[in-house]
C-alpha cells in the first residue's frame, strides 16, 4: 500500500476560466501537496504543447530520485473542456486517437519507471470517451505499447468546477490509502464521491489476460 503518488496535472482552462479563477489544476496541486503527493501542473494551450508535455513526462526515471520510494504510482490528470469527440486545448480539439498518440511515449511496456500508471480525464462529456477502445487498438498493433493499468473518467454530462475539485480532492486523499490491486476498495472510494453528491466517476481497469479495459461503476 502506498500513501503517496506522483501526479502530473495537465489542465487547459479557456481564457474566461482563467479570468474568473476557475483553475482545477492549481487548487488540486495545493490539496495534493497537503496530502503528501508529489505534484506539478502544466497548462498547454495547443495540441503541440500537449504533445511536448507528454514527451517530457515520459522521460521520468529513477536515476535522480532522491527518495527511498523510486517507483510510486504515476498519475496523469487531464482537466479541460470536453466534447464527445475529444478534449479541447485552446482552439485545438484533440480527438481520442490523437490523445493516444500524445500518450504513446508514456505507455512504453519496458519503461525504466516501474510504478503503476494511472490516467484521469476530468471533462464534460468524458463519459463518451473512446480512449479505452483506442488504447486497446494501439496495444494490438504496437508490440511495445502498454495501456495504463488504471483509467478514471468523469461520467456526468456536465462537470461543474466546484464539485469536480472537491470530488478529486477526496479521490487523491483516499485512493493512495487503498491497494490499487483491490478494485472493490477503489469502488468504495468512488461510492463515497457519489454519496456526497459530487458527481460520478467511472473506473476502467486494464486486463492483460483479456486484452481490454473492464469498466466498473459506483453504485447509484
Amino acid at each position: 500500500m502506498s500513501k503517496t503518488m506522483r501526479v502530473f496535472i495537465i489542465e487547459c482552462p479557456n481564457p474566461i476560466d482563467l479570468l474568473q479563477g476557475r483553475n482545477e489544476g492549481k487548487t488540486l496541486e495545493q490539496i495534493c501537496k497537503l496530502v503528501g503527493h508529489e505534484v506539478i501542473t502544466f497548462q498547454p494551450k495547443s495540441k503541440r504543447d500537449l504533445e511536448t508535455i507528454c514527451r517530457y513526462i515520459s522521460s521520468i526515471d529513477r536515476e535522480h530520485d532522491g527518495t527511498d520510494k523510486p517507483d510510486l504510482p504515476l498519475c496523469i490528470h487531464f482537466s479541460s473542456h470536453g466534447e464527445e469527440e475529444g478534449l479541447r486545448f485552446g482552439k485545438d480539439l484533440i480527438e481520442w486517437d490523437e490523445l493516444v498518440g500524445a500518450l504513446e511515449p508514456f505507455c512504453v511496456k519496458k519503461s525504466i519507471y516501474k510504478g503503476e500508471k494511472i490516467l484521469i480525464i476530468s471533462a464534460c462529456q468524458a463519459k463518451e470517451q473512446q480512449l479505452t477502445k483506442k488504447l486497446r487498438k494501439k496495444w494490438k498493433k504496437t508490440k511495445d505499447f502498454q495501456p495504463p493499468k488504471h483509467l478514471f473518467v468523469t461520467a456526468d454530462e456536465d462537470v461543474y468546477w466546484n464539485d469536480a475539485v472537491v470530488a478529486w480532492a477526496m479521490f487523491y486523499n483516499k485512493i493512495p490509502k487503498t491497494k490499487l490491486n483491490k478494485k472493490k476498495k477503489i469502488l468504495g472510494v468512488l461510492n463515497l464521491i457519489v454519496n456526497a453528491e459530487l458527481g460520478c466517476i467511472h473506473y476502467y481497469r486494464w486486463s492483460s489476460k483479456k486484452g481490454k479495459y473492464l469498466c466498473y461503476c459506483p453504485k447509484g
